[in-house]
């Protein structure tokens, strides 16, 4: 399984339009394969909010996956100032392994 992080940032003054965008019924839906693992709200940091958001998904379907959060993500944008970025998370052994190798 893979795992995604996915950050969001929005300005402080855009809470409320922010989680009516979260809580609206016609956002992209996710596909069956890609699971909602963590979703946490951090700090405000240079007067933007930010999210951090974690989903899971199988080997072979990470450019779906990605290509659903984006979809989803970009919905959000309609709220203004609202950004995001994706990541591909490792296992920290894991990757030392890896590392380890080359």
């Amino acid at each position: 399984m893979v795992k995604i992080m996915v950050i969001g940032k929005y300005p402080h003054n855009k809470l409320n339009e922010n989680i009516k965008a979260y809580m609206r019924t016609d956002k992209p839906a996710y596909p069956d394969f890609l699971k909602k693992v963590e979703n946490w709200a951090a700090q405000i940091t240079r007067g933007k909010q930010k999210i951090y958001a974690v989903y899971e998904c199988p080997d072979d379907k990470v450019i779906e996956s990605m290509a659903a959060l984006a979809k989803r993500h970009i919905f959000y944008a309609s709220v203004e100032g609202y950004t995001f970025k994706m990541e591909l998370l490792a296992e920290a052994d894991e990757a030392i392994k890896e590392f380890l190798k080359k």
